[in-house]
C-alpha cells in the first residue's frame, strides 16, 4: 500500500486543563451504552476495538490525546500495523491494526488541528500513520523532543521520562514481541496500555515547564521541521553514499536507477536493499556504456532483473535534462568554520541548560555552511528559535565565506 499524505505545521499547544494520570483509569466499558465493543481476549485483559462504530466512539471525547503505535517490519517495505494506542482522559483504549476497518474516525482525529496528540520519539509512529491511513498529524508534540528542551538531555526514553517526571517506575518489558500475534498475551496488552497511558501527564508536567521558560514556541516549531513531506522516489538518488562524486550524466543514470528501485520496492512491498543495494547500484552507473556489464551484480538481481536494469540504465544515460551536481564537500577551511559554529552553539546550549542535540549537530553546522556557499544565507529549516539565539553571530562567523 502506497505512502500517501501531506503534513500541515502545527500550531501551537499549551497544556491548558489539569491533566490527571490515567495510569489508574478503566478502559470504557463494554457493556454500557455507547461504549466501544470489545474483541474477545485473554481473561483479564484490555479489548481490542475492531470496528468503526468503537473507534469512533473511542475518540469522539474533546481533550489532548495520547498516541502511540506497535507494528511489525522484518521483510517488508511499510510496516505492517498492529496496535493503535489511544489514552485520553476518559482512559486507554487498544485499537486492532489489523481490524476489518476504515479507520476514518481515527485519520480525522488524527489530522485535527484543534486537537493536541502526544507522542513520544514519533518518527516510526509517523511512518505508520501516513503508510496506513493515509495521514500525518497536525497539532502534535513529541515529548522526548519536548524534554530536550528543558534539560540538557537529548532522545530520553518514555519510562526514564515517565519515572523522572511522575515518579512512576514502569515494568520492564521484552523489546521484542510479535505484535500481530492473536490473541495477544496479558503481558503485551500490558505493555502497550503503558506506553500510552502516562502521555497526557508526562506533557502537563514538560508543558508546564516549557511554558515557564518561555520555550513551548520554540518546541512546537522544531516538531513543524520534525512532520515534512518524504522526498519521493525521484529524490533519493541525492542520498547514495558517493553521489557527490559523479558527473551530471551518472548522476542522471543513478537517478534513474534509484527511483526504479524505489517504485519496485513499494510495489513488491520488500526492503530495498532485499530488492538491490546502493553500491550494486551504484557500480552500475560508473559504466556509462550503451550495453554495461551486468556481471558485477548479484546472480538473482541479474536473472530477475536484468533487463530492467538495462532500460532503466539507457533511460538515465539518455536523460536530456540530467540533474545538477550535488554541492561539493566542505573545504578544510568549511570544515574548520562548520565546527567553530558548533561550538558556539554547544556554549549556547549550556548557558540555556537544554540538549546541545537541538542547537549543535554536526550535520546541522555543515548544512548551514553549505547553504551559506551557495545562496549567501542561512537555510530555511534554521527558523526563527534558532536565528533569535545564533543568527547574528552564524552571520557574523559565515559573512567573510566566499559565495
Amino acid at each position: 500500500m502506497p505512502c500517501r499524505g501531506v503534513v500541515s505545521s502545527p500550531e501551537g499547544a499549551r497544556p491548558g486543563g489539569r491533566v490527571g494520570s490515567s495510569a489508574g483509569a478503566e478502559l470504557l466499558s463494554p457493556t454500557a451504552e455507547g461504549a466501544p465493543s470489545a474483541h474477545p481476549q485473554a481473561e483479564g485483559s484490555p479489548p481490542l476495538l475492531v470496528d468503526d462504530a468503537s473507534i469512533g466512539a473511542a475518540v469522539a471525547a474533546e481533550g489532548p490525546l495520547g498516541v502511540d503505535t506497535e507494528f511489525m517490519r522484518t521483510d517488508t517495505f511499510f510496516p505492517v500495523p498492529a496496535l493503535y494506542q489511544i489514552a485520553s482522559e476518559r482512559g486507554t483504549v487498544l485499537v486492532d491494526g489489523q481490524a476489518d476497518a476504515s479507520f476514518a474516525a481515527l485519520a480525522r482525529v488524527m489530522t485535527d488541528p484543534t486537537r493536541l496528540k502526544i507522542m513520544h520519539s514519533l518518527s516510526e509512529d509517523l511512518e505508520v500513520l501516513d503508510c496506513h491511513l493515509g495521514v500525518l498529524p497536525q497539532h502534535v508534540i513529541d515529548t522526548q523532543l519536548a524534554h530536550a528542551f528543558v534539560t540538557p538531555e537529548y532522545g530520553v526514553g518514555y519510562a526514564a521520562l515517565v519515572e523522572r517526571h511522575l515518579g512512576i517506575a514502569l515494568a520492564k518489558h521484552s523489546t521484542r514481541s510479535n505484535w500481530l500475534r492473536r490473541p495477544l498475551s496479558p503481558e503485551q496488552l500490558s505493555y502497550a496500555r503503558e506506553d500510552v497511558e502516562y502521555l497526557l501527564p508526562l506533557w502537563e508536567r514538560i508543558g508546564t515547564e516549557l511554558e515557564g521558560l518561555g520555550r513551548l514556541d520554540w518546541a512546537m516549531e522544531e516538531m513543524a521541521r520534525l512532520l515534512v513531506r518524504r522526498p519521493p522516489p525521484e529524490e533519493h538518488y541525492r542520498g547514495v553514499s558517493g553521489a557527490r562524486r559523479l558527473s551530471r550524466r551518472q548522476l542522471a543514470i543513478l537517478r534513474s536507477l534509484i527511483t526504479w528501485r524505489e517504485r519496485e520496492a513499494r510495489r513488491r512491498d520488500m526492503p530495498r536493499a532485499h530488492l538491490a543495494r546502493d553500491d550494486a547500484l551504484l557500480g552500475l552507473v560508473l559504466d556509462e556504456a550503451p550495453s554495461p556489464s551486468l556481471d558485477a551484480l548479484p546472480k538473482g538481481l541479474r536473472r530477475r532483473y536484468g533487463k530492467a536494469l538495462l532500460q532503466t540504465h539507457a533511460r538515465g544515460r539518455d536523460d536530456p535534462c540530467p540533474p545538477p551536481r550535488l554541492p561539493e564537500p566542505l573545504s578544510r577551511r568549511q570544515g574548520e568554520l562548520a565546527a567553530a559554529l558548533r561550538s558556539s552553539a554547544k556554549a549556547c546550549s549550556e548557558r540555556l541548560g537544554m540538549a546541545p542535540e537541538l542547537l549543535a549537530r554536526r550535520r546541522d553546522m555543515e548544512s548551514c555552511v553549505l547553504h551559506w556557499r551557495e545562496h549567501g544565507d542561512l537555510p530555511p529549516w534554521f527558523g526563527a528559535w534558532r536565528e533569535s539565539l545564533l543568527g547574528d553571530e552564524f552571520r557574523r562567523r559565515l559573512a567573510g565565506l566566499p559565495t
